[in-house]
């Protein structure tokens, strides 16, 4: 199913259209953005692996999962919100992974599996101890006591296998607090990738990649980290954006 294919089946839900799938999204609080499309993007996973997405919200993140290795993977999409797991149910049926991707109506403090996860993606609640706007998206967007960074991570750990990698973008802010947390919970940082909204900016958001690991002496420093500037002077996303991205963005 092509994307004019995909938009005639969702007509009536105005979706945003990526390349090879398309996010409707009328009814979750939180709508695409650049954070999760940056994120999926730099995410990795291999055939045949088991992922987890945590607060998958429309399902951007799983689908993007999927389609990098054409639905070769088991993915679980774990959802509290009602409304976004109406769009994610829609969105997840529209596309060519529908029998890839489990969905889940749960809190993901209440979410149970037997499984052992390859890979861990979120786009985690922001800004703890804030109240946004309206109910729903404070329970999308807030990091509360039920899913705090230190929940997420605790848990998260134990659902990785030796060796499995979490994926998390949040603001710069709390780098230091969430790679502390980390390491209490045996994930070391194997790579980074700070956001720069423009060149004159400062940092504002943080991509890690996490990895479960054993060592005896953790690694406090990871060994790949680099910076992409999102935008140009021009207000034109830069090159390496672009590059990041094109394999989803349909206009790239």
């Amino acid at each position: 199913m092509n994307c004019i294919q995909i938009l005639g089946e969702m007509k009536n839900y105005k979706p945003f259209l990526f390349k090879q799938f398309a996010i409707a999204q009328n009814n979750a609080a939180m709508k695409v953005g650049t954070d999760s499309v940056l994120l999926g993007s730099w995410a990795t996973i291999n055939p045949n692996e088991r992922a987890l997405d945590i607060g998958t919200g429309t399902g951007l993140l799983s689908l993007m999962l999927a389609q990098k290795v054409d639905g070769n993977c088991i993915i679980d999409a774990v959802e509290v919100e009602e409304g976004a797991i109406l769009d994610a149910d829609s969105n997840i049926k529209h596309s060519k992974w529908q029998n890839s991707i489990k969905l889940h109506n749960k809190d993901f403090n209440e979410f149970k599996t037997d499984s052992l996860y390859d890979v861990i993606i979120t786009n985690p609640p922001f800004f703890e101890g804030l109240a946004p706007e309206n109910a729903t998206r404070s329970i999308a967007r807030n990091a509360s006591d039920k899913l705090s960074y230190k929940n997420l991570l605790e848990r998260a750990s134990k659902l990785l296998r030796e060796g499995g990698r979490m994926y998390l973008i949040l603001p710069y802010e709390y780098f230091n607090k969430v790679i502390k947390l980390g390491l209490e919970n045996n994930l070391q940082v194997r790579n980074q990738l700070a956001l720069k909204p423009k060149n004159d900016k400062p940092i504002n958001r943080v991509l890690i990649e996490f990895i479960k690991d054993f060592e005896p002496e953790p690694r406090t420093q990871s060994k790949n980290h680099s910076t992409l500037i999102v935008r140009n002077a021009q207000n034109l996303y830069t090159t390496e954006h672009i590059n990041l991205t094109k394999a989803y963005y349909l206009n790239f």
